[in-house]
């Protein structure tokens, strides 16, 4: 059996799935999106699900808010409801860190030029909005009201049912063994199930997109890392606020924390001994899986955890959820052309997927139907990245774990961190670094 269309999308998680809406609303509705078990069946659908519009970059600002716009909206479209929350969020700034303030105020004056609400407020606006943080340590927070969460499996099914209503396909149980570019510059596609020829074919795979890459001769630039959070069992003292308190963000522990049920759930990024998952590659059968938890990586967070959050101290533990995330060299996802190829996309790579999926799927289809899009996407363009930056490649793993330790550091215009590094050298390098030279890094050099 062989199908012809204009577009295939391979990976039916959130990046994918928005693509393909995105792509119908302008327009392409000849579309298949293939998924290899359920969408969501990635690590779609053990995120956490939170949707913050915090952000220092003015670009990613204009990301965020097409999934806060989107899901706060698409079920009057769609009927399908995402479980839209919107608590807001607090990130916290502490005492002694005048970089964390120069960092919000930064940010504050960004989004602002972004059209994003975002508020500097003191302790006493903290504790009215969160009673039960121990706030001793902090001079201030950046406070973002439109900020929410929402489930992340709910999400991809509205956006690929907006795309079904305007004529887009989905197929599920649908894996693709290999894919040829034919000598009409047209893509053969083969599935286990079908053979498919397209003019664009489009790489949404998220952990597999280093192993579809490499059918056509791509090394992408992907490592995913596993992710921990835990749900608590009854917080008494959270239900007796008789509201949901804004989602904390607090960079002395690490993590966001946020209300579940009548508990709370509380995501660290562990600063150190962080894994790699799957560097030679992730088993094809794999669907809705997880990785054993492991949570002596997360003591040191959950201590301090348990200081902002006496209540969280004294909870106990309902369920652990712990599974691989895509990260990238520099922590930003891969949206545009792949390099040396006509025709073939990337959509992938993004750490916070559930958040930018829908701001990706829609620059990626003006960048597709109409050659520009409205923002400056130079940062996401996946040829940012040369073959310095395979997916095995000592480079890729360390910079992404790297990245991923700081998640919640101040990261200041002009920083380069020695991860990784050097990868390319002139031959003064020796000489200049024994003077102390200060070395920035610019395509692997």
């Amino acid at each position: 059996m062989t199908t012809e269309t204009r577009v295939t999308i391979v990976g039916g998680g959130a990046m994918g799935a928005a693509l393909l809406y995105f792509l119908a609303h302008e327009g392409w509705t000849d579309t298949i999106l293939v998924e290899k078990g359920e969408l969501n069946s990635g690590s779609t659908w053990h995120a956490a699900g939170m949707i913050p519009n915090f952000t220092s970059d003015y670009n990613l600002a204009k990301v965020h808010e097409v999934g806060v716009s989107l899901y706060r909206s698409i079920e009057a479209e769609t009927g399908l409801s995402t479980g839209w929350h919107q608590p807001g969020t607090v990130r916290l700034c502490r005492k002694g860190r005048p970089e964390e303030a120069d960092w919000h105020r930064y940010t504050q004056g960004l989004l602002g030029q972004a059209g994003v609400e975002c508020h500097i407020i003191g302790p006493s606006e903290i504790a009215e909005l969160h009673p039960l943080l121990d706030l001793d340590d902090v001079v201030s927070g950046v406070y973002t009201p439109n900020d929410g969460w929402a489930d992340p499996s709910s999400c991809t099914n509205s956006m690929a049912r907006g795309a079904r209503l305007l004529g887009a396909e989905v197929r599920r149980h649908t894996r693709v063994i290999d894919m040829n570019q034919l000598p009409d510059g047209r893509w053969e596609v083969i599935c286990d199930n079908d053979r498919i020829i397209c003019e664009h074919v489009v790489n949404a795979a998220g952990h597999y997109a280093p192993q579809l890459g490499a059918m056509v001769g791509l090394d992408v630039p992907i490592v995913s890392v596993i992710h921990q959070y835990l749900v608590t069992e009854r917080i008494q003292p959270l239900v007796d606020l008789g509201y949901e308190p804004p989602t904390i963000r607090d960079p002395r522990a690490s993590m966001y924390v946020r209300s579940e049920l009548d508990g709370m759930l509380v995501g660290p990024y562990e600063m150190s001994d962080s894994q790699p998952y799957g560097v030679d590659g992730v088993d094809w059968d794999l669907h809705f899986y997880l990785t054993p938890p492991d949570l002596d990586r997360l003591e040191e967070c959950l201590e301090w955890a348990a200081v902002r959050i006496p209540a969280f101290g004294d909870a106990g533990i309902r369920k652990v959820v712990s599974g691989p995330i895509t990260h990238t060299p520099d922590a930003g996802f891969l949206m545009g052309p792949a390099p040396g190829l006509r025709n073939y996309w990337h959509c992938n790579g993004a750490s916070i997927g559930v958040t930018q999926g829908p701001g990706a799927g829609k620059y990626l289809a003006q960048w597709m139907v109409h050659g520009q899009t409205e923002i400056n996407v130079r940062g996401m363009d996946p040829r940012r990245y040369g073959d310095y930056a395979g997916a095995r490649s000592h480079y890729t793993i360390e910079r992404s774990l790297d990245e991923y330790h700081e998640m919640y550091q101040p990261r200041p215009p002009g920083e380069y961190r020695a991860a990784g590094r050097p990868q390319k050298t002139t031959p003064v390098y020796k000489h200049l670094d024994a003077l102390g030279a200060q070395w920035q890094e610019v395509y692997g050099w």
